[in-house]
C-alpha cells in the first residue's frame, strides 16, 4: 500500500493546481488578446486596401464627372450607352471615326472589368435605385447602403466567396456638383449619398497570415504557460523536499534523544551492559551517519551545513557545481566567502533573528561564484538543535538566475513596444505620472510632445509592411537621437509618437527640440525596395501651465497636432488657448 497522504502532501497538490490554473487563465487571456489584436490588423490591411482602390475609382469618377464626360472611338468593348440620356451622347469627327460618350458610370463599368480580369478584384457599382438593372444591389450592397443613409462612412466584412475568403468593402458615392450634369433631372442635390461601389478583394493571402500568426502567438504562450508553471512547480517541489529533510531531522533527534534516555535508565539498572550498549550506540551512529551522507550526496540542490560558529562543515557536489569551489577551498570557513556586497548588514541581522526565534529562514539572495559572477539563488536555512543550544545550521540552496532572466523579459515586453523596444502607452503613462507628480511637489516644468508621421501610408502602399515596419523603428531611433537620457520617447501604435521631455527651461527650449524631431524625420529614409521622404507633424503642451493631470494635457497636445495636421503638416505648434480645451 502507498503511504498515506500528509497534510503536506495534500497542501502542495492544491497550489501545484492553483498555479497551473492561473497560468493557464492568465496566459490564456493574453492568448485571447493578442488574437484579438491580429483580427484587427489583418482588418486594418483590409480596409486600407479597399479605401484605396475605391479613392482611386471616385477620383477617376469626379474627373470625367468635370469634364462632362469623355468621347471614345466606338468599338465592340465601347459600345454607345442606352441608358446615357445626353443629345450629343454619339458624334462623328470631321475625319468621319464615330465616337461615344462615356459618363463617369459607363467608365467605372469598363474598369471594373479589367480589374476583374488582371486582379481578381471585383467592382460594383449600384444604387437602391438604379438606372441599370444590372447596377441592382445584392443582399450584402442593400444593407451596406442601408448603413450609410445611418451615417457609417464604409463597410468591410471577410465573406466566403464561393470557396475562397474575400474582403468585401463598399463606400458611398456622394453627389458633387458635376454630378448634377446627369443626375440633375433625377432630383440629387449636392451632398445626397447616390449609391455605392462595392470592392471584392481575394482575402486567401491575408487569411493565411492570420491563421499563421495567430499559431505562432498560440505557440508562445503556450511555451510561456508551461516554462512560468513549471519553474514554479520546480520550486515548489524544492520547498516539500527541503520541509521533509527538516521534518526528518527533528524526528531523528527526538528519536535519537529518547533512545539515549533508555539506555541511560537502563544503564543505572545494569551497569554491566554499558559497553556493549555504547558499542551498539556508536555503530548505530556510524549506520545513520551514513545514510545522512549518502542523502546530502545524492541531492541535486545545493546543501552546506555549518556547525554552531557558522564555519562550514560538509557540502554536497551539487553545492561545488553551483558556486565553483571545491570541499576543501570552503570546509572550515565562513559562507561569507561567497559574499556578493549586495545585501546590507539589516538583511543578514534579520536572517539570524528569525533563525534564532524561528528556526528557519528562506528567500533569494545573491551570492558570487568562484569565477566572481553574480547569481541569485533560492535559500532554505533550518537550525540544528534547541534554540538555546544549537548544534549548527544546514541549508539548501537552488540556483534560480535563468528564471529571474525569463521573469524580467516578461516585465520588459509588457512594458515596451514589440517592434520598435520604445516604451508602450502603459509605460508612457506611468512616466506622465512620475513627470506630473515631480512638477507638484518640486515646481518643475516639462514638456508633453504628441508626433504623427506624415505619409506614412503612402510608405507601405509603395514598398510594403516590412519597409513601413523598418521606417517606424528608425524613426524611434532618431527621436531617441533628439532628446536626453533622462527624457522619454514612447510609441502608441501605427504611426503615433509621443515625447516626455523632463525639467526643460521654457517654450524656447523646447521649440529647439521640436525643430530638432522635425529636421530628422524630414531626412530620407533608404530601404532596400528605394528611398522615402516624410515628415513629422508635432503637437505641443508645457506643464502645469497647459493642463495639471495627464488626461487634460494629453487632450491638449492631441488638439495642437490636429492644428498642425490640418494647416499643411510637417511643423509643430504650441497649445493655445484658441485650440479650445
Amino acid at each position: 500500500m502507498p503511504p498515506p497522504r500528509t497534510p503536506l502532501d495534500v497542501n502542495f497538490v492544491r497550489t501545484v493546481v492553483v498555479v497551473y490554473a492561473s497560468c493557464g487563465l492568465l496566459f490564456g487571456a493574453l492568448m485571447l488578446l493578442e488574437w484579438h489584436w491580429i483580427d484587427r490588423s489583418i482588418a486594418a490591411v483590409a480596409r486600407e486596401r479597399g479605401a484605396a482602390l475605391f479613392s482611386l475609382i471616385e477620383t477617376t469618377r469626379q474627373w470625367n464627372a468635370r469634364h462632362g464626360g469623355v468621347y471614345v472611338p466606338v468599338t465592340e468593348d465601347a459600345k454607345p450607352n442606352p441608358y446615357l440620356k445626353h443629345p450629343q451622347r454619339d458624334i462623328t469627327t470631321t475625319d468621319g471615326r464615330a465616337l461615344t460618350m462615356v459618363n463617369p458610370a459607363y467608365m467605372t463599368r469598363q474598369i471594373a472589368q479589367i480589374a476583374e480580369r488582371t486582379e481578381g478584384i471585383q467592382l460594383h457599382i449600384t444604387s437602391l435605385d438604379p438606372i441599370r438593372a444590372e447596377n441592382g444591389p445584392d443582399p450584402w450592397e442593400a444593407e451596406a447602403l442601408a448603413r450609410f443613409d445611418r451615417g457609417e462612412p464604409e463597410v468591410l466584412a471577410l465573406v466566403d466567396g464561393g470557396g475562397a475568403p474575400v474582403h468585401r468593402y463598399m463606400a458611398p458615392l456622394v453627389v458633387v456638383s458635376a454630378c448634377l450634369q446627369c443626375h440633375g433631372v433625377q432630383g440629387y442635390k449636392v451632398g445626397d449619398i447616390r449609391g455605392g461601389i462595392s470592392v471584392n478583394m481575394p482575402a486567401q493571402a491575408l487569411v493565411e497570415m492570420r491563421n499563421s500568426q495567430r499559431w505562432r502567438t498560440g505557440l508562445l504562450h503556450l511555451a510561456a504557460f508551461l516554462l512560468s508553471a513549471g519553474l514554479i512547480h520546480g520550486l515548489l517541489l524544492v520547498q516539500r523536499r527541503h520541509m521533509r529533510v527538516v521534518s526528518d531531522i527533528n524526528a531523528t533527534q527526538e528519536r535519537l534523544i529518547a533512545r539515549r534516555t533508555q539506555e541511560l535508565a537502563e544503564a543505572n539498572q545494569q551497569l554491566a551492559g554499558e559497553v556493549e550498549q555504547h558499542r551498539r550506540s556508536a555503530r548505530q551512529l556510524a549506520d545513520s551517519e551514513a545514510r545522512y551522507r549518502a542523502i546530502f550526496e545524492g541531492a541535486a540542490e545545493g546543501i552546506m551545513v555549518t556547525d554552531a560558529h557558522a564555519r562550514i562543515t560538509q557540502v554536497n557536489p551539487a553545492f561545488c557545481d553551483i558556486t565553483g569551489y571545491a570541499a576543501d577551498e570552503v570546509i572550515g570557513r565562513s559562507p561569507a566567502l561567497m559574499a556578493s556586497g549586495r545585501h546590507d548588514a539589516a538583511f543578514f541581522d534579520d536572517m539570524l533573528a528569525r533563525l534564532a526565534h524561528e528556526g528557519t529562514w528562506q528567500g533569494e539572495i545573491w551570492n558570487r561564484r568562484k569565477s566572481g559572477d553574480l547569481y541569485v539563488q533560492w535559500m532554505s536555512v533550518a537550525r540544528i538543535g534547541d534554540a538555546g543550544d544549537p548544534q549548527g545550521f544546514v541549508a539548501t540552496l537552488t540556483d534560480i538566475t535563468q528564471r529571474k532572466k525569463a521573469e524580467e523579459e516578461i516585465r520588459y515586453r509588457a512594458d515596451h513596444d514589440p517592434l520598435t523596444g520604445l516604451p508602450n502607452r502603459a509605460l508612457f503613462d506611468d512616466r506622465l505620472a512620475l513627470a506630473l507628480a515631480g512638477a507638484h511637489r518640486r515646481g518643475q516644468q516639462f514638456a508633453l510632445l504628441f508626433v504623427d508621421l506624415d505619409y506614412f501610408k503612402g510608405v507601405n502602399d509603395r514598398f510594403g509592411h516590412l519597409a513601413g515596419d523598418a521606417l517606424l523603428v528608425e524613426a524611434g531611433n532618431r527621436l531617441n537621437e533628439c532628446v536626453r537620457e533622462s527624457d522619454t520617447v514612447a510609441r502608441f501604435g501605427g504611426d503615433e509618437f509621443a515625447v516626455i521631455l523632463n525639467e526643460v527651461g521654457g517654450a524656447a527650449e523646447t521649440e529647439e527640440v521640436a525643430s530638432r524631431i522635425a529636421a530628422a524625420i524630414a531626412r530620407p529614409f533608404v530601404f532596400p525596395e528605394g528611398e522615402a521622404t516624410i515628415s513629422a507633424s508635432i503637437g505641443v503642451v508645457l506643464a502645469p501651465q497647459d493642463g495639471s493631470d495627464a488626461e487634460t494635457l494629453q487632450r491638449r497636445a492631441d488638439l495642437a497636432l490636429y492644428a498642425v495636421k490640418h494647416g499643411g503638416r510637417g511643423r509643430h505648434r504650441f497649445y493655445g488657448a484658441e485650440l479650445g480645451s
